[in-house]
């Protein structure tokens, strides 16, 4: 039987529903599938970009299958996608303190030390955020927030109806729809 990644997914996928879990064993989805555990074993090294996956004592779990190397967030494909996505579009953030809205503001995006994600390689790049800069669309400044006797201090780009407008003429775009109906 030829294994075809639609179908791990589709096995994958209902066997963590059945299981009410985050991940799967390998073993699990090969015995679902109808196949030898060391030909899905085999499938997996094959095809390393369309798995993500751990070992524990129990053996080889895999936390998640993807249909194409676009759709792993571990992938160079994945950030290419990113970065196009992204080439002339900048992130808004909303700053709230006890869930009340404070203010928007543009950050340059700084690299984490969890997860896949990578937006500093993609979304506010500091390229971009000193392009901004350069032509003027935004200034960074002291924002402040907070209430009653505890206010704090960070530095950032506020961003407010002429920011957006500037960076619309610009030919960017951003995030702020998106943010603003949350």
């Amino acid at each position: 039987m030829e294994i075809k990644i639609e179908e791990v997914k589709r096995i994958f996928d209902l066997t963590k529903k059945v299981n009410c879990a985050h991940s799967a064993k390998v073993a699990e989805v090969a015995k679902e599938m109808g196949v030898k555990k060391t030909a899905l074993m085999q499938y997996i090294e094959d095809n390393p970009k369309l798995f993500e996956t751990k070992t524990d004592d129990k053996g080889l779990i895999i936390k998640d299958v993807y249909l194409t190397f676009e759709e792993n967030p571990h992938t160079d494909e994945w950030l290419a996608v990113k970065k196009k996505e992204w080439e002339k579009k900048v992130c808004i953030f909303e700053k709230t303190y006890y869930h009340v809205h404070e203010f928007y503001y543009i950050d340059v995006d700084f690299p984490k030390d969890y997860g896949p994600w990578r937006t500093d390689e993609y979304r506010n790049t500091k390229e971009k955020i000193e392009e901004l800069e350069k032509a003027g669309i935004i200034t960074k400044s002291k924002l402040t927030y907070g209430g009653l006797s505890d206010y704090y201090t960070m530095e950032a780009y506020a961003v407010d109806s002429k920011v957006l407008k500037a960076i619309e003429d610009y030919g960017w775009t951003t995030n702020f729809d998106e943010i603003k109906k949350k």
